[in-house]
């Protein structure tokens, strides 16, 4: 497999981290990836932990969970079996060689779930899917063996047809395993290329291609994953390699060059002169969004996870982290609180050269709404996050949103102004409340704060609906310039309007400005700030 995927390295480490192993599996692994190198500096020693660890093995099979942890257990067993030949007992070896046989039985019967749990998506692909084509591969003078390659055809295929949406996007819900999945397809596509009919068919083809440039939309600078899982470790230069030179193209090589440093795309060789691959994307099915200024390593990024109630978001800006984990929120209207019922609807996503935007909406007890926004805007690098509280019970309405802070941000308020810096070594980001008034001195309806390693944001208001906006410069050259914004005032029919009608904006940041608007009531013709307009939305650069 090492020769498979031209690395010195096992392949079987990549994109796991090592430390949620078991200690018994990571022993084990770290056996095999000794045994793995040509130059062992003691290899009676090496042998026998090997031993050791082969033994522990065997005997917790019997009683064995369907786990991933088991999965990479099995598979880091039946890739040792070729080398240990003639340096343990052939019983033993032989003993081997049926527990994983017994493995591959008991496990046939498991199917491609797209609701399942993300361990169990994970560890269903390496047991009947990974570990029986392996077998085949490494052992085909077995003739029992090698016929194990085409069940696992059909199950590595229905897995890729199940799990992705048609442009290779996972759910929501097995983002945690993304890098590991990532892992398991490419070691399975390599050993495919050296078997009868392949890995999987033609239409599962396609799907790992797709898969492998959505693996790199949801990456981050640094060679992590967006919305980071336990399970999940940073690509490899050898992983990365690997996965585009069976999955990708030209694009996808120019944009991986593009989004990681030289240390990590030294393998990929100079890309061809080509535009890298879309930035952007969105599916409904799988609840998932990505938006992305461009490919460029400094340039901020955004992935947005709304499959469950429990909204999940992260937010870079080059290799630093924002924000990452749940976007929380809780509301009361007259001291009653209102709940989330039931989950997350599309109402709009839009990309183009200027903007990734996607707005969402969740149904709320008492008939209420609730409608978030999310507007990245590419040359003008800011970030819009936006609630909107729709048709409450007419009263007061005392709104919280909460955002999890990276930990290496500190959260740096203004003294006089509302305003904060987001800052690690140097302010990479500036906030604004826009609903809020500018100047600590006036003590109205809500504040900017940071508690509990979040940034939060509350607001009250008097009405049926509520605007509770937040502008991020992600602007780096502009972050400590002078700012100010304002609320503006909205007429129709030469009226003032209330803020539960509709509410507009106006934000400067050093020489840039941008107006806002939102009608929160039944859309009419409204005027602010010189514009005469009838939609329910507008974002203008001034």
């Amino acid at each position: 497999l090492e020769k498979l995927c031209r690395t010195r390295r096992s392949p079987l480490g990549w994109g796991i981290e090592r430390g949620n192993l078991s200690t018994p599996v990571e022993s084990l692994l770290c056996c095999y990836e000794l045994l793995s190198r040509k130059r062992q500096t003691n290899t009676h020693t090496t042998n026998k932990a090997l031993e050791e660890s082969l033994s522990h093995w065997l005997e917790g099979t019997r009683d064995h969970a369907q786990s991933v942890d088991y999965a990479v257990a099995c598979l880091t067993v039946a890739h040792t079996l070729p080398r240990i030949s003639g340096k343990i007992s052939a019983p033993m070896w032989w003993q081997l060689l049926d527990a994983l046989w017994q493995v591959v039985q008991t496990s046939g019967d498991w199917d491609a779930d797209e609701n399942s749990p993300a361990d169990d998506a994970l560890a269903q692909q390496l047991l009947v899917g990974e570990l029986p084509l392996t077998l085949a591969y490494l052992l085909p003078e077995v003739k029992p063996l090698y016929l194990l390659r085409i069940g696992a055809r059909e199950k590595l295929s229905n897995g890729l047809k199940e799990l992705l949406n048609g442009e290779g996007m996972l759910q929501g819900c097995h983002l945690p395993v993304l890098f590991p999945l990532a892992a398991c397809w490419t070691r399975c596509r390599a050993m495919g290329e050296q078997l009868k009919k392949g890995c999987w068919n033609r239409k599962a083809e396609n799907g790992y291609q797709w898969f492998v440039r959505q693996a790199l939309r949801l990456s981050a600078a640094d060679g992590k994953p967006m919305l980071q899982s336990p399970y999940q470790s940073a690509w490899s230069p050898d992983f990365l390699q690997t996965a585009i030179a069976l999955g990708g193209d030209e694009s996808d090589r120019a944009a991986a060059c593009a989004l990681f440093d030289k240390k990590m795309t030294s393998k990929l060789g100079k890309p061809k002169n080509i535009e890298p691959s879309e930035t952007a994307d969105h599916c409904e099915w799988a609840g998932i969004a990505v938006m992305r200024t461009t490919w460029d390593r400094k340039a901020p990024a955004v992935v947005v996870d709304y499959s469950s109630p429990e909204l999940q978001i992260e937010v870079v800006s080059g290799k630093q982290r924002l924000f990452t984990g749940h976007w929380s929120s809780a509301t009361t209207v007259s001291g009653k609180p209102l709940e989330l019922d039931g989950g997350w609807d599309e109402v709009c996503w839009f990309s183009d050269e200027d903007v990734d935007y996607l707005e969402l909406s969740i149904e709320m007890s008492g008939g209420a709404r609730l409608e978030r926004q999310i507007l990245l805007a590419r040359d003008d690098r800011f970030l819009l996050l936006a609630d909107y509280l729709l048709d409450t019970a007419d009263g007061q309405i005392h709104h919280t949103s909460r955002l999890p802070l990276a930990e290496s941000l500190n959260f740096v308020p203004e003294k006089e102004t509302r305003e904060a810096l987001l800052v690690a070594a140097k302010p990479v980001a500036r906030v604004f409340p826009l609903a809020l008034p500018e100047w600590r001195a006036d003590p109205r309806v809500g504040e900017l704060t940071a508690a509990d390693g979040h940034l939060q944001w509350t607001q009250q208001a008097e009405g049926r609906n509520m605007s509770a906006p937040l502008f991020i410069d992600l602007d780096r050259r502009r972050v400590t310039k002078q700012c100010t914004w304002r609320q503006l005032t909205i007429a129709q029919s030469l009226e003032i309007q209330p803020a539960d009608v509709a509410v507009g904006y106006r934000v400067q940041c050093a020489k840039q400005q941008w107006m806002i608007y939102r009608s929160l009531a039944a859309k009419a013709n409204r005027s602010l700030l010189g514009h005469n307009l009838s939609s329910q939305c507008l974002k203008r650069k001034r």
